[in-house]
């Protein structure tokens, strides 16, 4: 079994998210469904694309600039995503994500699927501009936090969306940092990048849980957990914050990881696609849950079909 935050979110979000997410979704399946939820699972809105290019331009053009030591160039970056950007609408627009056979990893990171064209709506120039201007905007503001990059460049061995995994009561604990080096002291700083308005939301028990990576993985010899330094910046409020580990904090948040993954199984066992009845998970609590959901159409086809014609009405009137 694999455990990861993703898969703890969707799992407190919906059981029936959880297994179309991250049980069923498998791109070389021969079931239909399973390639089917495998697209699905893909697909984006336009705030989380801008995001995810931010994030694929600092994974490699700005990572490309801390090893060789050269200086931000806010203007280069934005150029950089604004090509990257253009060939993943190209993509997305000609609906390739669709195309039998196609992954991620053979389209390599022209690999696009937004919801805007999945559904068929043109995507009008003003969204586009708004789209450029905000990827601008957070490397602009990137370049005026001198203390961080300093601290960058002051590192080695940068390594940018590194997946790293841990074993924990019979599960693979799985998680990919944005941005890890290590200090002078050869000890590792961890970088969660943020592109995101919002004010409320508490990552730092996602974080944690990469300073947990860190620290277990067994990548980086003679880690102090204390020594761990964890940074979430936010690009697009020009915010940082630095989260304190301490062996109490990383001690708890095993303890999270351990109940949850106690949980994951008593959910769905070994996550096995064969071993389980969707039918006997249950629709999601919350309504804003099935209306931004990507599987919603899909859910409600399943519960008709298995006969939960009064679920599948409740999820209905949610998407209006």
């Amino acid at each position: 079994m694999k455990w990861s935050y993703s898969v703890h979110t969707a799992m407190r979000r919906c059981q029936r998210l959880l297994v179309f997410a991250h049980v069923m979704a498998a791109h070389n399946a021969r079931d239909p469904q399973r390639r089917e939820d495998y697209v699905l699972k893909q697909l984006q809105q336009l705030p989380a694309w801008q995001g995810s290019l931010v994030h694929k331009v600092l994974a490699t053009t700005f990572l490309a600039d801390l090893r060789a030591a050269r200086p931000v160039d806010p203007s280069a970056l934005a150029a950089a995503a604004e090509e990257l950007a253009q060939r993943q609408l190209t993509f997305s627009a000609a609906r390739r994500y669709r195309q039998p056979g196609q992954t991620k990893r053979a389209a390599g990171d022209a690999y696009c699927a937004l919801t805007e064209h999945e559904l068929g709506w043109e995507i009008a120039p003003k969204a586009l501009g708004t789209v450029h201007a905000t990827i601008t905007r957070c490397f602009e503001n990137l370049a005026t936090q001198t203390k961080l990059l300093a601290r960058l460049y002051a590192g080695f061995e940068h390594m940018a969306e590194y997946p790293l995994s841990f074993r924990l009561n019979d599960a693979t604990v799985a998680a990919t940092p944005d941005l890890v080096f290590l200090r002078a002291d050869g000890q590792p700083t961890v970088v969660d990048w943020k592109v995101t308005e919002s004010e409320t939301t508490d990552y730092s028990r996602q974080v944690l849980i990469y300073a947990l990576a860190v620290a277990r993985c067994g990548h980086w010899s003679r880690v102090s957990a204390e020594a761990i330094e964890l940074y979430e910046v936010n690009l697009l409020k020009n915010r940082i914050h630095q989260h304190p580990v301490t062996a109490a904090r990383l001690e708890e948040t095993e303890d999270f990881v351990y109940r949850s993954i106690m949980e994951l199984k008593t959910l769905v066992g070994d996550g096995r696609f064969g071993e389980l009845d969707l039918d006997e998970f249950e629709v999601a609590e919350r309504p804003a849950t099935c209306s931004h959901c990507n599987f919603r159409l899909l859910c409600i086809r399943q519960l008709e079909d298995t006969g939960r014609a009064a679920e599948a009405q409740m999820v209905q009137g949610r998407l209006w």
